[in-house]
């Protein structure tokens, strides 16, 4: 099947799931919330599905996991909105394929890997844990994801995610599972646009006799990379039961010294519900060796404290 075609088919595929899923069922959970998952993602607004190269990816946009180049741990704690009440933590593993290409080599044939064709791969899991004094909550989810790239411009990603929901709360618990879809078009060495629908199919099933479904979302976005330490992203979120876009993100990232330290900036503005919600974000990156250590910072609205996300990631 040319290019064209099969990105005009998964496409098709994308619109037609989402819509099936989007009217399987009415009620819409509040579990489970995105949130922005990963330090980086977050530091930079979450402007993060046409980005990914990180393990992080596999819940903004599995294809995103593709750009990976070696095998990558990752680990981020978050205190949201700076009360102490709501911990969320993510600890991912991802790993690229390399493919084995034999070679001339004058008379002799040697082995070359490419690391640029293989499958990436990813596997995770996720915590959110609420204090609330005598009634503790959480929630829990074991995530797997895997991409694919094909003719070296268009890449496809699955994620799948097991959901648990536990609390010391009578009778409220629950289980359920949520499959995701994404695609990237790499329009050049140095951009990339993507379309990601993360919650394409999902069900959380309630031991209270009710069955809910994370709400559908299509996103689209872009990343460009000016130089080798210096790429900008954008997101453009669409909900449903939203009349408008529901999320605009834009973030930028520079390694000012690109052996040792970078600056992240964003934006986040999200739409809808009793008010709209804009907020900027900072973080930095500090590298040792294969390793980095991330910081995020994100101002908070209204009466809320600002949420602060420490992180690391390191290549093995």
């Amino acid at each position: 099947m040319p290019t064209g075609s099969r990105i005009l088919f998964v496409t098709t595929l994308l619109v037609a799931l989402a819509l099936a899923g989007a009217a399987g069922a009415a009620e819409r959970t509040a579990a489970f919330a995105h949130a922005d998952p990963g330090v980086r993602a977050g530091a930079m607004g979450g402007a993060f599905t046409a980005l990914g190269e990180q393990p992080i990816a596999l819940y903004w946009n599995p294809a995103g996991l593709y750009f990976q180049d070696r095998r990558y741990l990752e680990a981020s704690y978050s205190s949201l909105y700076g009360l102490g009440l709501a911990k969320r933590t993510f600890l991912t593993v991802g790993f690229k394929r390399q493919i084995e290409l034999p070679a001339f080599d004058g008379n002799r044939v040697v082995v070359n890997k490419d690391s640029e064709t293989g499958a990436a791969y990813a596997v995770g899991m996720e915590s959110l844990s609420l204090d609330l004094e005598e009634n503790g909550y959480s929630e829990v989810a074991v995530s797997g994801a895997a991409a694919w790239g094909y003719g070296g411009r268009f890449v496809l990603g699955i994620s799948a995610r097991a959901l648990f929901v536990s609390s010391d709360l009578e009778d409220v618990s629950a289980n359920g599972y949520d499959f995701g879809l994404g695609v990237i078009w790499r329009m050049s060495d140095r951009e990339r646009v993507a379309i990601a629908a993360p919650h394409l199919i999902s069900r959380v099933f309630w031991s209270f006799d009710s069955t809910e479904r994370l709400p559908f979302s299509v996103t689209a976005g872009w990343a460009r990379y000016w130089n080798p330490n210096l790429v900008t992203t954008a997101d453009l979120e669409f909900r449903e039961g939203e009349d408008s876009p529901y999320r605009l993100a834009a973030g930028a990232e520079w390694w000012v010294f690109p052996t040792r330290l970078t600056l992240r900036a964003g934006y986040r503005y999200l739409q809808g519900g009793v008010e709209n919600v804009g907020a900027p974000t900072f973080g930095a990156g500090v590298k040792f060796g294969p390793m980095v250590v991330d910081y995020a910072f994100r101002m908070e609205p209204g009466d809320l404290n600002d949420t602060h996300r420490i992180g690391l990631v390191t290549g093995f």
